[in-house]
């Protein structure tokens, strides 16, 4: 399990060759690579600062996924053999000019009151999204392709919880810099993302298979790894349309599918980067499948008991809601204690 720290949940599935196939970056994804990486550090800086000035634990919690952020692009940057920019740089240092005024900007900010630290933190998110849509537009790289798309779930993630939180403080919040529709996508309904307010959080009691009673024969397996606060997720369903008349398969059914889903969690909800594979044969090493980033999942849960899939999977332009709950009732009790576990550390 070990493995899980360094490199997606579901990179495990594929072997090696996979993960770490790269081409020649141009030196515009170069240089954008390297921006990203600083990006990253300023991010968790900014937090580090903002916590040790203020009570809530976003700032703590968000800073230590923003280190981890940060070591993903490090594989990227090594694995391209690129110079590494922030290399043993301390807190506040910078080789692009333009992220160290920034940095002194938002930490005077964020020094001013426990809003403008929250809305230094939300800036911060709003940017990196669109940083991170450039920057994913931009290359072809698989590889590289993957580690954006997956920060961009984890940023989705980060910015709900800053504005759930200026929510709670104020009643309301403003985009600075994303437009509407993009804002929307992101975080969603306002009205039912309580992040940290002791309602509910994701926990490993969580883990089990989750199904909606309309749709026999399709389901969930959801994984919660707190150690790392990520969720994994397999969805076993069906094609959208019934295979072709006499069309075989010796294990299984035509039309079967399944997808993997992992990413970060925060308070009772995970953005996850969704996932297919194909051309691989049963049993077989020797044929090696191919990953394909498929789109996205949000994943909430209400309780123990119940949550709900949003899906949204640009390929084939499908999106929609499903509701999901427990295909039985074995873990419900640990959930129960670990979630009172976690509103009482909240509360705290």
């Amino acid at each position: 399990m070990r493995s899980v720290l360094n490199v997606p949940v579901l990179l495990l599935v594929a072997c090696a060759p996979i993960a770490l196939a790269a081409g020649t970056l141009s030196n515009d994804e170069s240089e954008t690579l390297r921006f990203m990486r600083e990006e990253e550090k300023l991010a968790r800086d900014v937090y580090r600062e903002m916590d040790a000035l203020w009570a809530p634990r976003i700032f703590s919690q968000i800073a230590e996924s923003e280190q981890r952020h940060m070591d993903a692009l490090l594989k990227m940057i090594v694995l391209y053999g690129l110079d590494d920019p922030v290399g043993a740089n301390p807190p506040g240092v910078f080789e692009n000019a333009t992220l160290a005024q920034r940095y002194g900007d938002l930490v005077a900010q964020g020094a001013d009151s426990l809003s403008g630290a929250l809305h230094a933190g939300a800036e911060i998110e709003e940017i990196d999204l669109l940083d991170l849509a450039a920057a994913i537009a931009e290359t072809d790289e698989d590889p590289l392709q993957r580690a954006y798309s997956n920060l961009r779930s984890a940023t989705c993630s980060h910015l709900r919880s800053f504005v759930s939180h200026i929510i709670n403080l104020e009643g309301a919040y403003v985009p600075s810099y994303l437009d509407d529709q993009t804002f929307g996508e992101c975080v969603g309904d306002l009205d039912t993302v309580p992040v940290g307010d002791g309602r509910f959080a994701i926990n490993a009691g969580l883990n089990d298979m989750w199904y909606y009673p309309g749709t026999d024969g399709q389901g969930f397996s959801v994984t919660v790894f707190p150690g790392v606060r990520k969720v994994f997720l397999l969805w076993f369903t069906f094609d959208t349309v019934p295979a072709e008349p006499g069309a075989v398969a010796r294990i299984g059914a035509p039309g079967q599918r399944w997808f993997a889903a992992e990413g970060p969690y925060e308070g009772s909800q995970a953005e996850l980067a969704l996932y297919s594979m194909s051309g691989g044969l049963f049993d077989d090493p020797e044929v090696i499948p191919g990953l394909r980033h498929d789109g996205r999942i949000r994943l909430r849960f209400e309780n123990c008991d119940s949550g709900t899939v949003d899906y949204d999977i640009p390929s084939v332009g499908l999106a929609g809601r499903i509701p999901i709950q427990r295909a039985n009732a074995d873990n419900v009790a640990r959930c129960l204690q670990e979630a009172q576990g976690v509103e009482s550390v909240i509360e705290e």
